[in-house]
C-alpha cells in the first residue's frame, strides 16, 4: 500500500485560511465530516478539544501532525491543509511554534497497526525539505494530492516488538544494592531496570516510581521533611525491597501496534521483552515514538 492511497484531494484544503493550530484542527475536522469519515462528529470534536501534547507531532517549522485513534471515525483517514501564512501553536510563557502545513490522521482502534504505519510514513515524508517545498507551492488541492512524493512512499510491513526493542538492556538482580541500581539508572539515563535471576529469568522490575515510593515510605514521617536514616541502613536495602514483582511482559514477535496500545491502556512506560521467561530485550514508549518519527 502506498501513502498516496490515503491522500484524497477532497480531504485537502488549499488554502487553509486559519491563524492558529486550534482553528486548523476545527477546519480539518469539518473536512473529514463533509467527506463521510466521521461516525460521531461530536465525540471527535470533544477529543480534539481535549488535545494533549502526545496527540501532536511538531516537525520543526515544517508541519503540525495531529493524530487521534478513536471509535468516533469509520475509517482511517488523512486530511491536510496548507496555509498562506504561519499557523501558530501557543505553548505558554510566550513560547510558540510555527508551521504552514497542518495534517490530521484519524483511525478507529481496530486499525491500530495501519494507523501507526501511516503516522510513521507521514512523519518521515514531512521531514524531507524538498517534499515540504512542493506542498507549499501546490496551487490547489488536486495538485497537492497528486504529488509524486506520496506515491513513492510504500507503507512498511507491520512492525514487531523485536524490530525496535533494546537488546541486551541493563539489568539488576534482586540482591543488587538499591543505591547501586539507582545510580545505574541515573548515570545511564534510563527510567527502569528489569530484575533478573540466573539465566536471565525475569523476576521483577525496578522503575523510578518504585524507587520514589520506597524512599517516601522510608524517609517521610508525617509532615516532616525527608531526613536520612542511620548509617548502614541504606547499604542494606536491596532491589528486592522496592521492585515490582508483577510485571507486564511481551514477546519479540508481538505486533508493535498491539503492544503500544496495551502500554497506553495499562499506563505502562516500559516493558521487558521475554522469550520462554528469559529476558531478551526492553521496550519503552520513547522507543516507539522515536521509531514512528524516524529518529
Amino acid at each position: 500500500m502506498k501513502l498516496s492511497e490515503v491522500i484524497r484531494a477532497d480531504r485537502v484544503l488549499v488554502p487553509l485560511e486559519v491563524g492558529t493550530l486550534r482553528e486548523a484542527a476545527t477546519a480539518l475536522h469539518e473536512r473529514l465530516q463533509a467527506t463521510g469519515a466521521i461516525a460521531n462528529p461530536e465525540r471527535l470534536s470533544q477529543r480534539i478539544n481535549e488535545m494533549r501534547g502526545e496527540d501532536i507531532v511538531a516537525l520543526g517549522e515544517r508541519a503540525f501532525l495531529m493524530h487521534f485513534r478513536t471509535d468516533a471515525v469509520r475509517e482511517l483517514a488523512v486530511t491536510l491543509g496548507v496555509a498562506p501564512r504561519d499557523i501558530v501553536r501557543e505553548l505558554g510563557a510566550e513560547e510558540v511554534q510555527h508551521a504552514r502545513i497542518a495534517l490530521m490522521l484519524v483511525a478507529p482502534p481496530r486499525l491500530a497497526a495501519r494507523y501507526l504505519q501511516v503516522l510513521g510514513a507521514v512523519a518521515r515524508l514531512l521531514s524531507r525539505p524538498g517534499t515540504v517545498e512542493q506542498m507549499l507551492a501546490a496551487p490547489d488541492a488536486g495538485t497537492l494530492a497528486a504529488l509524486p512524493a506520496f506515491a513513492e512512499v510504500e507503507l512498511p510491513r507491520q512492525l514487531a516488538v523485536g524490530d525496535i526493542m533494546t537488546q541486551r538492556p541493563r539489568t539488576a538482580t534482586p540482591d543488587t544494592p538499591l543505591r547501586d541500581a539507582a545510580l545505574q539508572m541515573a548515570r545511564g539515563g534510563i527510567s527502569a531496570l528489569p530484575v533478573v535471576e540466573d539465566n536471565e529469568v525475569i523476576v521483577g522490575m525496578l522503575a523510578e516510581r518504585d524507587l520514589l515510593r520506597h524512599l517516601l515510605g522510608s524517609y517521610l514521617q508525617g509532615d516532616s521533611p525527608p531526613r536520612p536514616t542511620p548509617d548502614g541502613v541504606n547499604a542494606r536495602r536491596a532491589v528486592r525491597d522496592a521492585m515490582t514483582r508483577q510485571v507486564l511482559c511481551v514477546s519479540p514477535e508481538q505486533p508493535l501496534a498491539e503492544v503500544a496500545s496495551l502500554m497506553i491502556n495499562k499506563d505502562v512506560e516500559q516493558v521487558p521483552v521475554v522469550r520462554e521467561g528469559r529476558l531478551v530485550g526492553f521496550l519503552t514508549r520513547g522507543d516507539i515514538v522515536r521509531k514512528l518519527i524516524g529518529w
